[in-house]
């Protein structure tokens, strides 16, 4: 067992990490989350201070709130307006990207790595895409096109919802024991709908409630206590927990143009403060939990021990994410023909960064196949390695080429 004070003490550490390696971020643009993986590697694999066994009971728990606060948060502070004018070059981006790199990696996971086709299928979705967690915020800070940094932003929200939905239908394949490419399919569409329209229409309902009680304290707590329901409820039935999550945010983050949209009548003025004050708070409630997330995959980084070494580990994530730049500059080209963004295409293909859900599935994996698949340990290991590299060809990507051609 792990002694409460030396717990509390590295919770300390991890704020004050995380607090700093934050404010490094936003001077010299490298992601805070590398300084955070490196924190967990020193206190799990290398001091030892603690064990994968002690850390398991808190893994679901901990992946699901991390994934349900994020894409929450990146709702809030979305514009739909621009989310409507870029989704359809976005929406390319992301599934030209996602589909190409996914079917290279399964390929290299099943010859190369011994993996069986379904179990390489579940590492392919895993180790492609782009992270919101560490796009949007560095897009935010460079001098490119408006369209670019949207259109960049929404391609990693889509990505995260759509690695995370293709994962657990390939997982929810894989229980089952029945491959059925059309169900496959048909449950996909079934996640997106349902997630997407439950969390529009709580979102919508939410915010006429918040105005009845705007003048009560904790607010926000009753907020995040919505949020937690309408995630949970969304999978009960079926669909996208993580993507009600975000229609959740993104109807919150843009009241006045829905109501407008929709004709209700309700002065939004005195919502105002009070989304202030969500907004905030979310943000500081987020930045605490990314950063004990990152920290918690550095822990597990040593998974699997002697069998897969640190050496083999890094040449693997080298090798699939070399790759999956070629694809990625494919869907870049594709996507931005014939508009102004074409000559972004090279730093489009270079901000690859991955992240928040890509770890959130490899532990998921990790948990639920470890009885029955033997390597599942490998999972968080190529996904630790794929994150670092990826996060490290982002925060250079702009120093390095000239954002204008």
């Amino acid at each position: 067992m792990v002694d409460a004070i030396m717990v509390f003490s590295i919770v300390a550490v991890i704020i004050a990490i995380g607090f700093l390696a934050n404010l490094f971020f936003k001077k010299a643009g490298f992601p805070s989350s590398l300084f955070l993986i490196l924190i967990g590697v020193i206190l799990g694999p290398v001091l030892k201070v603690f064990s994968t066994a002690d850390l398991d009971p808190i893994t679901p728990f901990l992946t699901t709130l991390t994934l349900m606060m994020i894409l929450f948060e990146g709702g809030l502070n979305m514009d739909i307006y621009k989310v409507i004018s870029q989704s359809f070059r976005a929406a390319i981006l992301a599934l030209l990207y996602i589909t190409s790199a996914a079917a290279f990696v399964t390929v290299f996971a099943h010859i190369f790595l011994g993996f069986g086709w379904l179990e390489a299928l579940m590492l392919g979705p895993m180790t492609a895409g782009t992270s919101s967690v560490v796009i949007i915020p560095l897009v935010c800070k460079l001098d490119i096109s408006k369209e670019v940094e949207v259109t960049l932003s929404l391609e990693s929200t889509i990505t995260d919802v759509l690695n995370i939905v293709l994962v657990l239908a390939i997982l929810q394949t894989y229980v089952s024991g029945l491959l059925d490419i059309q169900q496959t399919l048909i449950t996909i569409l079934e996640k997106f709908a349902i997630g997407a329209v439950f969390g529009a229409v709580v979102g919508i309902l939410w915010i006429r409630l918040l105005y009845e009680v705007r003048k009560e304290d904790y607010t926000y707590m009753l907020t995040i206590g919505v949020l937690i329901g309408c995630y949970a409820t969304s999978e009960m039935f079926g669909g996208s927990g993580p993507l009600s999550a975000l229609l959740f945010g993104l109807m919150l983050g843009n009241d006045r143009e829905i109501f407008k949209t929709l004709r209700l009548q309700l002065d939004l003025g005195y919502l105002s403060e009070i989304k202030s004050f969500v907004k905030q708070t979310q943000g500081e409630l987020a930045f605490l939990i990314r950063a004990f997330f990152f920290v918690f995959l550095g822990l597990i980084y040593g998974v699997g021990g002697g069998e897969f070494p640190i050496g083999l580990g890094i040449l693997i994530g080298v090798t699939i994410v070399s790759v999956n730049l070629v694809f990625r500059h494919a869907a870049a080209t594709i996507a931005t023909w014939r508009s102004n963004m074409f000559q972004y295409r090279h730093f489009m293909t270079f901000m690859c960064g991955i992240g928040l859900a890509n770890a959130t599935l490899s532990i998921l994996l990790y948990r639920e196949l470890t009885p029955t698949v033997p390597y599942a340990y490998l999972y968080p290991a190529i996904a630790t390695n794929v994150i670092i590299v990826t996060n490290i060809i982002t925060s250079i990507a702009p120093f390095l080429i000239k954002v204008r051609e």
